[in-house]
């Protein structure tokens, strides 16, 4: 059994589900989700299952990581400014140390934080932040960029790591189920951001941390011709700083920090 099995639930009755015959099955209503390569492939809206970007992002998987995609891509958004190694940075504000915890431990609790990693992509954060967490689950709608996940995680000998594919408007996990949620390099490209962000909040427990990056329409996605591509290639909608910290707060989050660099957005914020 997956150290992150008890987080799953059943989306039509919402019964915990339980691993048997290489699949998740709900023991009450009788769905069943298939697991493949170690990997559970539970369903996922239409609208999002025929996006055009999943496809672009199954063929971006095997260079997303080489120096061809990421670096160059997030020094052109981010800037001089930007932080070298923007997993750090999110390493530290996800706050996984006892000593920065949301809520005091309790006497002699001295258990690391669960996190979940929406949109994980190739497992960059995911993978740095099991560091320190007790255990990870990384969520994306890419097979292609979980099965390199997967692969790095276990190249790492990382044995506290998961993955599933979920999409992030409709996730197949328990209210309350993780500590903290990181959501990086996404938000800009689903369809419902309001949904997502619904999600995002319904799964943290009272107290616990969202942390992420975006972009926004600043610095060089200030200009119309760059939103255009970034529009046209992967489907990025770059938000406006003030209308963002309004649907963060709307969707029950306070606690509102914010760090712009060039057109990079870091964000932390903290559950009601």
């Amino acid at each position: 059994m997956d150290a992150t099995d008890s987080a799953y639930v059943c989306r039509r009755c919402g019964q915990g589900l339980s691993r048997r015959d290489g699949e998740l099955a709900c023991p009450n209503c009788g769905v069943t989700v298939p697991i493949a390569d170690g990997i559970p492939r539970f369903p996922v809206p239409a609208a999002v299952d025929n996006a055009a970007h999943e496809t672009f992002f199954d063929r971006l998987a095997p260079v997303y990581e080489t120096p061809v995609w990421f670096q160059p891509l997030y020094r052109f958004v981010g800037g001089a400014t930007a932080p070298r190694d923007d997993r750090s940075t999110i390493a530290s504000m996800l706050a996984l140390e006892a000593e920065f915890a949301t809520e005091p431990a309790a006497e002699g609790d001295t258990e690391a934080p669960s996190v979940l990693d929406v949109a994980c992509g190739t497992g960059r954060i995911t993978r740095r932040v099991a560091r320190d967490a007790a255990s990870v689950l990384g969520v994306d709608i890419s097979g292609g960029m979980l099965e390199r996940a997967r692969r790095y995680a276990v190249r790492e000998g990382l044995g506290n790591v998961a993955f599933a594919r979920m999409s992030a408007d409709e996730l197949w996990i328990d209210d309350g189920a993780f500590d903290r949620v990181a959501c990086c390099w996404a938000l800009h490209l689903f369809p419902d951001v309001d949904a997502a962000l619904a999600e995002l909040r319904r799964v943290l427990r009272p107290g616990g941390r969202l942390v992420g990056t975006t972009i926004v329409d600043e610095y060089v996605l200030g200009a119309a011709p760059v939103r255009a591509v970034a529009r046209l290639t992967v489907g990025a909608e770059p938000f406006d700083v003030d209308s963002f910290r309004d649907r963060l707060r709307e969707a029950g989050f306070s606690h509102l920090e914010f760090d712009r660099r060039g057109a990079a957005l870091f964000f932390r914020a903290r559950a009601e």
